[in-house]
């Protein structure tokens, strides 16, 4: 007697390619810092993946922005924009309220008067990084974009 082979239904797989693109917001007030962070990571890739980078100019358009946005993979944020705690108040909304924790934040300090000090920046659970706007270099930009990305 033959045994009669019964084969399961396939199971319909999908497949879904990556993003081709990190997705960077740039927020800060000062035009010159939109400028220069663009003109630095053109054409570069960070983890397999080049940049796709975006801009508000203010506290509150940055959080209009993340709103429609949920997509965003890192964030640069100045803290002192249209008040002395704009940044602040962006990081509190997107961790707090929009519930958003995976997203990385890298704080633009300038050290102005008011603004977070560099160890208030290292101890708030808000933040994953912080670069020096005066002191930032192209290697220093790459390797926390390269820290805070994850790898393919």
């Amino acid at each position: 007697m033959i045994d009669e082979l019964v084969f399961l239904p396939d199971e319909e797989v999908v497949v879904t390619a990556p993003p081709e693109h990190w997705d960077i917001l740039i927020v800060d007030d000062e035009m010159d810092v939109h400028t220069m962070t663009r003109f630095s990571l053109r054409d570069i890739e960070i983890n397999g993946r080049k940049l796709n980078l975006l801009d508000a100019y203010s506290g509150k358009e940055a959080i209009e922005f993340l709103k429609k946005s949920p997509s965003i993979d890192l964030i640069l944020l100045d803290m002192v924009m249209e008040s002395h705690d704009a940044g602040l108040k962006v990081a509190h909304w997107l961790r707090e309220e929009a519930g958003r924790i995976d997203t990385p934040i890298v704080v633009l300090r300038t050290g102005h008067p008011g603004s977070l000090s560099a160890k208030d920046i290292a101890s708030n659970k808000h933040f994953n990084g912080m670069l020096e706007k005066q002191k930032t270099t192209f290697q220093s930009l790459i390797g926390t974009l390269s820290q805070l990305l994850p790898r393919n």
